[in-house]
């Protein structure tokens, strides 16, 4: 459910493209804003000077009004801004709202007025005079004040430029984010495909690139692991049949030498040696079918050729056979609760996974110890327990025992034998019947295996297919 809901909400990366666009729209909007305040300031001369013939068309009605001209000069000031001096024609202040009224005119300046009615000052003081009344003789006359003009506005090819600088910049920064990932997963991807096993990204994100390049780590560790096994499994298996073969040669040259004695002698020695090869190849080929069973068909049940089995018949067969195969060993048996149910089950290979179980406990312990196989008839089912008193595991090695072809350091250093093999061929017998297997161990304190096993379809229910 989580995983689906991670598809179908928005992640990381694409709340990380959404911001970087809105940043542009943000950087586009404020340089054309921007620009329009600029071409509003280049167009504010030319209103101040058409604000300012407007209101000397009402300052002319208030010209036999001091007062009220005052009045009306004050809220040009406060309103438009506008620093104001009114003076008759022959000089004389009418109004003014600055503290500093403008001084009067020159009679040339007076003259260009009465004839022009407006003159403009493009240098600084920017300075509108203005003749009272428009037309007509020239009664009076405002001197106004007006703000610096800016310069020219930008040009639209500047705007652009500074448009499509800001995107880049963005754009920059965004690629480089996604870049850096891609191109040590890129990097690191080809070095693991050039057979470097130690290859990693190393990107540590918590975005959708930051699973890619966890979910790339994860399997390269589960490859490196998994040829690490093969090799480990070439060598054992070198191992396991290097010392029967080197047997069943030394009985094939004293028979062919002539020697019948001997060689009968070995017979023995012989077939317990292809028992074992039998055994090592069996189980090889046991967990190769389980194996490609599931992975042909992800969640399906490995093929077993199911029977009604008594429990009690299994335990019996295994407690007699580990009696034969180790006799150092001291074999406890005891079934507790009553009689054991019937199992619907592969008893070939039911009886492989509880022979290991007690191989194991046999191998991993010292002599004269005592191995203790409890059976016990559960609601719907069966749990068996093995135990031994032996060396124990390592609590690291817990995590890997049933990885096939795992051995830990302690069982390597006795040099038991084995492939590593034994425990996960076990567990997945023991789950393809519908079962459990849980191990609990302490290193020199012994290990304890539990097994649970569903008992067969009451009376008239069919059994399950093969």
């Amino acid at each position: 459910m989580s995983t689906r809901r991670s598809r179908l909400l928005p992640g990381r990366l694409l709340l990380r493209i959404y911001l970087v666009g809105l940043a542009q729209l943000l950087l586009i909007a404020f340089a054309f804003n921007l620009a329009r305040k600029y071409a509003e300031e280049g167009n504010r001369p030319r209103f101040s000077e058409r604000a300012a013939s407007y209101a000397v068309s009402s300052w002319a009605l208030f010209l036999d009004q001091p007062e009220k001209l005052q009045e009306v000069v004050d809220e040009a000031g406060q309103q438009l801004r506008m620093q104001v001096t009114i003076r008759t024609a022959d000089g004389q202040l009418l109004a003014s709202n600055v503290s500093s009224p403008r001084p009067p005119l020159s009679a040339e300046e007076l003259r260009r007025l009465e004839q022009e009615r407006m003159l403009s000052n493009p240098e600084p003081p920017h300075l509108v005079r203005v003749a009272i009344p428009k037309t007509g003789t020239m009664r009076a006359y405002a001197t106004i004040d007006l703000p610096k003009p800016p310069g020219p506005p930008p040009d639209l090819g500047i705007m652009l430029a500074v448009v499509l600088g800001c995107t880049a910049i963005t754009s920059i920064v965004f690629a480089r984010s996604l870049a850096v990932p891609l191109q040590k997963l890129a990097e690191a991807a080809r070095a693991f495909g050039a057979g470097t096993l130690n290859a990693r990204t190393g990107v540590r994100r918590r975005d959708e690139l930051g699973q890619v390049a966890e979910a790339f780590d994860e399997m390269a560790e589960r490859i490196t692991h998994l040829l690490r096994s093969q090799k480990e499994l070439l060598a054992n298996v070198s191992h396991e049949l290097r010392t029967p073969l080197s047997r069943i040669r030394v009985a094939l040259d004293l028979a062919n030498e002539g020697d019948a004695t001997l060689a009968r002698e070995s017979l023995a020695d012989i077939a317990e040696d292809l028992n074992e090869l039998e055994r090592l190849v069996s189980d090889v080929l046991t967990a190769a079918r389980l194996d490609l069973a599931t992975e042909q068909t992800p969640g399906a049940t490995p093929p077993l050729r199911r029977e009604l089995v008594e429990a009690q018949t299994l335990v019996d067969k295994a407690a007699a056979r580990f009696r034969s195969t180790h006799p150092v060993h001291r074999l406890e048996v005891r079934v507790d609760g009553g009689t054991l149910p019937v199992l619907e089950a592969d008893p070939v290979l039911l009886r492989r996974a509880l022979d290991n179980l007690l191989d194991n406990a046999g191998k991993y312990s010292e002599p004269q110890t005592t191995v203790r196989l409890l059976a016990r008839p559960l609601e719907h089912g069966l749990q068996v327990e093995v135990r031994d008193e032996g060396i124990g595991i390592d609590p690291n090695d817990l995590p890997h025992l049933f990885t096939p072809f795992f051995r830990s350091d302690r069982s390597r250093a006795r040099k038991t034998g084995g492939v590593g093999l034994g425990l996960a061929l076990a567990r997945r017998i023991i789950v393809a019947h519908g079962g459990t297997l849980t191990l609990e161990s302490q290193p020199d304190q012994g290990t304890t295996i539990r097994i649970t096993l569903p008992a067969a379809p009451e009376a008239g229910q069919p059994l399950t297919g093969t």
